[in-house]
């Protein structure tokens, strides 16, 4: 019984996956910005990386605890994670007309999955995550002067959200590797193209990496980092 529930969440996800590949793309193509002055698609190589990327992440969002329950949920997070993320490689952009209403619907599926399975201890937390996430944001990109952007501090809020519904070592490897992997991009971004300081920079994409990571492998590599690699 529990190997055919397995599998079935599985297949789920993975048909999920596919979906909000298409339903990220389309999110995208809102912002006006999609088209270029010939009135072509630009970045033709979406459709590739939002289905591949979708398929993955549909897969591993069956084998998130609660199951059902929370799986329409994640299916959320990603869709919206996903378009933020392609709007913001092409155009350094996080258009609110996609993060907002993505954030309310993955939040409302968040709760009413935390009601079905019994894990509504977890939203409290879930939501002290997604304001202190939002405030780090906030505060490192005061004090660095854009180093992020507003859309990047905004996206903290839905990252926070669903990092700290699976646990604070969630929350703590997720910020923790998208500043590693921003960081190292940006020194590379710097010295390997004529981008100046003031070029502009997509910080959401490691943001969502570091989320996805934090998500599913976080509380993993939080204790075998405290437990000295053992």
């Amino acid at each position: 019984m529990i190997a055919a529930t397995s599998v079935a969440l599985h297949l789920g996800g993975l048909v999920g996956g596919v979906g909000i590949g298409f339903l990220s793309v389309a999110l995208a193509r809102q912002i006006p910005e999609h088209m270029d002055r010939e009135g072509k698609q630009r970045s033709p190589l979406w459709w590739a990386v939002a289905v591949g990327v979708a398929v993955a992440f549909g897969w591993e969002a069956a084998t998130v605890a609660g199951g059902w329950a929370v799986l329409p949920a994640y299916l959320a997070f990603g869709a919206t994670t996903l378009a933020v993320t392609l709007t913001d490689i092409d155009h350094q952009l996080i258009p609110n007309r996609i993060l907002f209403p993505g954030l309310g619907i993955a939040a409302a599926l968040l709760v009413i999955g935390a009601l079905l399975n019994g894990t509504t201890g977890n939203l409290l937390r879930a939501l002290l995550a997604s304001v202190l996430y939002f405030a780090l944001l906030l505060v490192i990109g005061l004090a660095a002067r854009g180093g992020f952007g507003m859309g990047d501090v905004k996206l903290a809020l839905l990252l926070g959200l669903f990092l700290g519904f699976v646990g604070w070592k969630a929350l703590a490897v997720g910020f923790t590797l998208a500043i590693l992997l921003g960081g190292v991009a940006s020194v590379v971004v710097l010295a390997f193209t004529r981008k100046g300081r003031r070029g502009k920079f997509a910080y959401g994409p490691y943001l969502v990496a570091g989320a996805w990571i934090g998500l599913f492998w976080g509380p993993r590599l939080a204790n075998w980092y405290l437990g000295g690699g053992t």
